[in-house]
């Protein structure tokens, strides 16, 4: 990008200092994973010797915009960058520091939307909702190893080649349950992003196993084992999500609060059914 250097990674700790929100207690592990070197993305600046702004880009799609707004080169910059699909995997969800950066950046408008997002915590005193659900015996309960690592990133989400540079390294740094069936996955609580003490997971059940607390169940498991690695669940959600917010709730999550975000994805077809999914005004 123009006016905006790429920072080395043995300098993330220089800039720590900027990547906090400014509204709240928000956490965005997608950045902490980056920062950790836990997975794959690259940091952006807008002056290499005393950085004021700059953009975490993962590797997974998630961006997260930081620092001072009043820098109009770079943030010129970061539009021609933002507007170019080459630029991208084939979506980006765009997190900003402040709700300032929305107004600077509206010439996006054109090519994303915005969404509302939802975030959640799981406090490290709060106790673990007492319903367990023994498995049926139609279903077995299995930590996700390395072929079952390998079977999700073909046959459920493409994604995680770009969020795990290969499966060794996902097991070394994260971790995930799953239910299975004679035709594959039936629900899946997966590692999304970790780092900086935080873990965010990625659930997902099949349309016709819904509502049979397969993935409480998952959540369940994924939580406690969080905790005994010393870590925080931390997640967020589309707001119109009422499965997902729900899930939330049932968990025991504290909410944090509500953040706006900018989407954009190369299918205007994805983009139009999401919408209608969530309850979006078009």
């Amino acid at each position: 990008m123009r006016r905006t250097i790429e920072l080395h990674a043995s300098r993330y700790n220089e800039i720590r200092h900027l990547l906090t929100h400014k509204d709240g207690d928000f956490i965005f592990v997608f950045v902490q994973g980056v920062m950790d070197l836990n997975q794959p993305g690259r940091i952006f600046v807008n002056n290499i010797d005393q950085p004021t702004a700059g953009i975490v880009a993962s590797r997974g799609g998630k961006y997260y915009l930081f620092g001072q707004e009043d820098d109009h080169l770079f943030n010129q910059s970061l539009i021609v960058f933002l507007a170019n699909p080459a630029n991208h995997a084939n979506f980006y969800d765009l997190y900003f520091s402040s709700s300032h950066w929305l107004v600077l950046l509206d010439a996006l408008k054109e090519n994303t939307v915005e969404l509302n997002r939802t975030h959640y915590i799981m406090n490290g005193d709060a106790a673990l909702p007492v319903e367990i659900q023994e498995d049926s015996g139609e279903f077995i309960l299995t930590r996700i190893d390395e072929q079952l690592f390998e079977r999700y990133n073909q046959e459920m989400d493409d994604s995680y080649r770009l969020l795990w540079d290969s499966a060794e390294t996902y097991l070394d740094k994260a971790f995930g349950y799953c239910y299975l069936n004679e035709g594959g996955f039936v629900s899946a609580c997966n590692t999304f992003y970790v780092g900086g003490g935080y873990i965010e997971p990625d659930i997902i059940t099949q349309k016709d196993y819904r509502n049979q607390g397969l993935a409480f169940r998952l959540c369940q498991e994924f939580i406690e084992l969080a905790r005994q690695r010393k870590l925080t669940t931390y997640w967020d959600c589309d707001t119109g999500n009422t499965g997902s917010n729900h899930l939330a709730g049932k968990l025991g999550m504290a909410k944090v609060g509500e953040l706006p975000i900018l989407w954009w994805h190369e299918s205007k077809e994805v983009i139009a059914k999401y919408l209608a999914s969530y309850n979006y005004t078009t």
